[in-house]
């Protein structure tokens, strides 16, 4: 399945790094089977929005690429396109689905004034750290969640060991408060897990990440930078402040199967 998104495309090479994917020529499916409850990391990527109609269709697909998972309690989708269409809306909020929509922003260069806090590379032994302030951060509190975010950071750490991208860190008196990865992919580099300690908001340290991570992939043939986040967002008027703008929006769709 030919992919034009660039937000799903450079996703999707992400998850190639830890899961496996698979091209059944009209669709394809993602598996990331050392963390079923990882609901973007197991789906199937549709060609375009789900029509009237086809949701039930789509669902029995998903059924069938993962039945021999019954670790998997979740349907997911993302779909192709670049302009956010959802289809048919109406049909998946009946089905039980939640709909999230995302901008992908994109920059060939990034600037931000230098935070006043250290700001440097994370070894790969420091990223358990991020997993640690991404609960601070997150809205979710229960264990469930926390071995979740632990899985993610073990998968950052891989990054970074086998080369394949870098994670930096800010720092205040020796205590991580912000932090990000950034994924070189040919003439493409994409961010991720973008975050900054409740605490520490408001002083640049998410603009002097993202600066600093830019400069290091500078020269080496990276074009175009890629971000996503919730459109008209906090975050997205930080990402435009330093250079990022919309360049395409994309839409997927999830629910909890109990």
């Amino acid at each position: 399945m030919h992919v034009r998104s660039l937000g799903l495309t450079t996703e999707l090479q992400l998850l190639a790094t830890r899961g496996r994917i698979t091209d059944r020529g009209d669709y394809l499916v993602v598996m990331t089977l050392d963390d079923p409850g990882y609901y973007f990391g197991n789906l199937v990527v549709l060609p375009a929005a789900p029509q009237v109609g086809e949701v039930a269709y789509w669902t029995r697909r998903f059924t069938d690429e993962f039945r021999g998972e019954p670790a998997i309690r979740h349907v997911a989708f993302r779909w192709d396109g670049t302009s956010g269409e959802v289809g048919a809306r109406e049909e998946l909020v009946a089905a039980g689905f939640t709909i999230d929509a995302y901008a992908v922003m994109t920059a060939a260069t990034v600037s931000a004034p230098a935070a006043r806090f250290e700001v440097r590379l994370l070894r790969p032994d420091e990223l358990h750290a991020t997993a640690e302030l991404a609960f601070v951060v997150g809205d979710r509190h229960n264990e469930s969640h926390r071995q979740f975010l632990r899985r993610r950071a073990a998968w950052g750490r891989q990054l970074v060991t086998r080369g394949i991208g870098q994670f930096w860190g800010a720092f205040d008196g020796g205590h991580l408060v912000g932090s990000l990865g950034l994924v070189p992919l040919g003439r493409l580099a994409r961010y991720q897990d973008v975050q900054t300690a409740p605490t520490h908001r408001r002083n640049g340290i998410a603009a002097a990440l993202l600066a600093a991570a830019a400069g290091e992939v500078r020269g080496a043939g990276v074009e175009t930078l890629v971000i996503v986040a919730e459109p008209a967002s906090e975050a997205s008027r930080v990402y435009e402040r330093v250079g990022f703008r919309v360049a395409e929006h994309m839409t997927s769709a999830w629910r909890h199967l109990g």
